[in-house]
């Protein structure tokens, strides 16, 4: 008896110990879906990239000054080769969409007769190194030098730019041709490249030939037409005080004009010195980009300023259907060459040798051997002082 009676509180122990263990399950398979159901939803993984605006990149590069110096540096056994000096500074640049570049010369050839300062007229090969090593696409030609070959010598030299499909503005061979806009299109981006000069060193021109922002009516009529049809407008403007780095009323009234009529970026050459970077309100309301002068770039003038360029870059980026101009920045250039004291002394130009173009830092150890007072440090600061802040100088690396 006591035998049936332990056996029955055994079977009895065990169906408890069972019915535990499944009860445990059960509560935690409940919870589990509890859980389950009170975790939010979480959204599907997307493999979509963000949408990045359309944009084009520029680089802006001042006045190339083809003097005798230069020319005679670039000759070679049958021809000109002016692509060495461009070696060093193409990687400042080399993510750009347009390049824009200031000759400040014919480029009419060897039959026009080659010659430096002060009527300039270069080699064929000055314009096919620009165009190809130098990377300029975007070239004005609306400057106090384009007629020192007379009409004949515009005539050439659009026609050799246009050989090499430079976009060219601002010297024309006749009517039709200044009442023209040019245009340009980068990755869905429609730019209208408008140019205008002050004056011309040499008269006789036909009003044709230059494109002189004095003309009201012409001003007028291809801002308006630029304005109309293109997303963007960009104004090349050779103006100003040679040798200052003082922004002139002539320059500053000129620029609110430009930007009234609707430019987005104006570049400032002709100075041969670097000035200011300001944005001016339209009365439109869109803003203007305005580098009054990016100074010189390729040249073998004398002084320090004169050697001190920047390479002035900035976007125009597409949002929706909105336009804007941005990142400002400048990569300081410096020319150098080496000359003797006695020679200098005596202005012999052409006994300038080892003509380099290189940025800041990379003629940093050329500086004071030229001029005793002057350093990387003290260009680096001329360039800021003389920008100002409305562009962000970039120091190379």
């Amino acid at each position: 008896m006591k035998r049936l009676v332990f056996h029955r509180v055994n079977l009895f122990l065990m169906f408890a110990v069972v019915a535990l263990v499944f009860g445990f399950v059960a509560a935690v398979i409940t919870v589990q879906q509890i859980m389950r159901e009170n975790v939010p939803a979480q959204a599907p993984q997307s493999n979509t990239a963000p949408v990045v605006p359309p944009s084009v990149a520029f680089a802006a590069m001042g006045d190339m000054l083809p003097h005798d110096s230069v020319v005679a540096q670039a000759k070679t056994t049958d021809g000109y080769n002016f692509a060495p000096y461009f070696t060093t500074i193409r990687p400042l640049y080399k993510n750009t969409d347009i390049v824009f570049c200031n000759a400040e010369t014919p480029v009419a050839g060897e039959g026009f007769g080659l010659s430096g300062y002060p009527t300039f007229n270069a080699p064929s090969e000055f314009a096919r190194d620009l165009s190809g090593a130098a990377g300029c696409n975007l070239v004005n030609m609306a400057n106090n030098h384009i007629y020192d070959k007379a009409q004949l010598g515009v005539d050439q030299s659009r026609q050799t730019w246009e050989s090499l499909g430079v976009t060219v503005s601002g010297a024309n061979r006749n009517q039709a041709e200044q009442d023209t806009v040019s245009y340009v299109t980068k990755n869905g981006i429609k730019i209208a490249f408008v140019a205008f000069a002050d004056f011309s060193n040499q008269q006789g021109y036909a009003p044709f030939s230059i494109n002189l922002y004095q003309n009201e009516a012409l001003v007028a009529k291809l801002m308006s037409e630029a304005r109309a049809n293109a997303d963007a407008v960009v104004v090349s403007a050779h103006w100003g005080i040679e040798d200052s780095n003082i922004v002139s009323e002539d320059q500053t009234s000129t620029a609110q004009l430009l930007s009234d009529l609707g430019a987005d970026v104006i570049i400032g050459t002709g100075p041969h010195v670097l000035q200011k970077v300001e944005t001016l309100r339209s009365k439109l309301g869109n803003d203007t980009l305005v580098w009054y002068s990016i100074g010189n770039m390729l040249n073998t003038q004398l002084e320090v300023d004169q050697l001190t360029g920047v390479i002035a870059g900035f976007k125009i980026t597409k949002d929706g259907e909105k336009f804007s101009v941005i990142k400002p920045t400048a990569h300081i250039t410096f020319m150098s060459y080496d000359w003797s004291a006695g020679d200098r002394a005596a202005e012999l130009l052409l006994t300038r040798t080892n003509i380099k173009l290189d940025s800041l830092k990379g003629a940093k150890d050329r500086i004071s051997p030229m001029f005793a007072d002057e350093t990387y440090e003290t260009r680096l600061k001329y360039v800021r002082d003389t920008l100002g802040t409305a562009t962000e100088v970039v120091i190379t690396p």
